[in-house]
């Protein structure tokens, strides 16, 4: 037997006989043994690594979307803003096609619109086309056919009033890494105050890619994008004054919101979803599906629950991701190039108040003035006249 190894049988006794047992110049030949010091390294790596998860533990990643959240990863990271992708609404995972536009910078609002219809009437067609039980004449029904493969021809009409076409974001989230050095810091600190993972910041880069002056056409404001009558339970809102447009205390009060979510749900998933949706709504899916977060995307068709709300957490994740592996989706990201976040104003000057009576007066003299005016050109017409 070669000096320094063991027997298998004494490795396994090593483990087994009782401390009381075992023999100190035995210990000291095993810990002197490479083989035991890779041993202890390996469980020294393997040890780091479950405590990297388990920073990430509190968000869980159900079966069931996963192919939700690589779907957002490659729309915030791989496809730009000149890409379009069409696919199912409700199985965002089932592309049909990624359409590029040629051409540099962002598409106009007419390319978007084009690249938007071309898109919905060339797949339409295709599937209703199958739907009737026609065998695929090409290669492209081919493909799209292949998507469907084991189901019902009744799934091709389905999906045919089921297509959504979505835009790349890479060069918008790229932006909001950028604009995100400024406020993460500060942010990640006031959620951990209140006992929140800090991860949870990600969340901006889904609300409005960390932009200060972000405005929603649902009259959502600011970084965390917190409506009128959701701001008012934790901020000042009124018509001169509003906090929204600040960043730390809009953050404060998306801490305390997300807190108050979860402190309701227990979960992150029901959580964060409800931050989204509100948090009523969120409570009656929950109460209908048993808090089951799966069956809830699934099934629940509560009011105005559509694809943002059922797409969110997994969005979250997506950004999640890409936050953590920030090397590998953005390697040539420099955060030196980041532009200065616009000023913004929380106080707003009220109008001038004029007591009604001065504005008769007012009005008064405008006529008056106005009357005279009138009397004096007529004069000097005539004078030249005579002249």
């Amino acid at each position: 037997m070669k000096k320094g190894k063991l027997p298998a049988k004494k490795w396994i006794a090593w483990f087994i006989i009782p401390k009381s047992a075992q023999i100190r110049p035995l210990r000291l030949r095993l810990l002197t043994c490479p083989a035991i010091r890779l041993l202890a390294s390996l469980c020294l790596l393997f040890a780091t690594m479950r405590s990297e998860a388990l920073a990430v533990l509190p968000f869980p990643r159900p079966a069931a979307i996963e192919p939700n959240v690589k779907f957002w990863v490659d729309v915030f990271a791989t496809y730009g803003e000149r890409d379009f992708i069409v696919t199912d609404r409700d199985q965002v995972w089932r592309i049909y096609q990624v359409l590029h536009l040629p051409g540099e910078g962002s598409p106009s609002r007419s390319d978007i619109n084009t690249a938007n219809d071309y898109l919905k009437v060339k797949f339409n067609s295709i599937l209703n086309r199958l739907a009737s039980g026609q065998a695929p004449a090409d290669y492209e029904e081919q493909r799209v056919a292949a998507l469907f493969k084991g189901e019902p021809l009744s799934a091709y009409a389905a999906a045919a009033q089921n297509l959504r076409v979505q835009e790349g974001m890479r060069e918008q989230f790229r932006e909001g890494l950028l604009r995100s050095r400024y406020y993460r810091s500060t942010m990640e600190r006031i959620f951990s105050d209140v006992g929140l993972p800090p991860e949870l910041v990600v969340l901006a880069d889904v609300e409005s890619g960390f932009y200060n002056r972000a405005r929603s056409s649902a009259g959502a404001v600011g970084i965390w994008q917190f409506t009128r009558g959701t701001g008012r339970q934790f901020m000042r809102i009124t018509r001169y004054h509003d906090d929204r447009l600040d960043p730390a205390t809009e953050t404060e009060a998306a801490a305390k919101l997300l807190r108050s979510n979860y402190l309701t749900f227990g979960n992150w998933p029901l959580a964060i979803t409800a931050y989204d949706y509100g948090t009523g709504g969120m409570v009656q899916a929950a109460e209908q599906y048993a808090g089951d977060y799966a069956r809830i995307i699934r099934n629940y068709d509560g009011p105005h629950f559509g694809f943002a709300s059922k797409n969110y957490y997994a969005e979250f994740l997506a950004a999640l991701q890409i936050n953590q592996f920030e090397d590998a989706y953005f390697p040539d990201i420099r955060y030196d190039e980041a532009p200065p976040p616009l000023p913004v104003r929380t106080d707003f000057a009220p109008p001038r108040i004029i007591h009604p009576r001065l504005l008769r007066r007012t009005a008064y003299h405008r006529r008056h003035r106005a009357h005279r005016h009138r009397h004096l050109l007529a004069l000097t017409t005539t004078a030249q006249a005579i002249g």
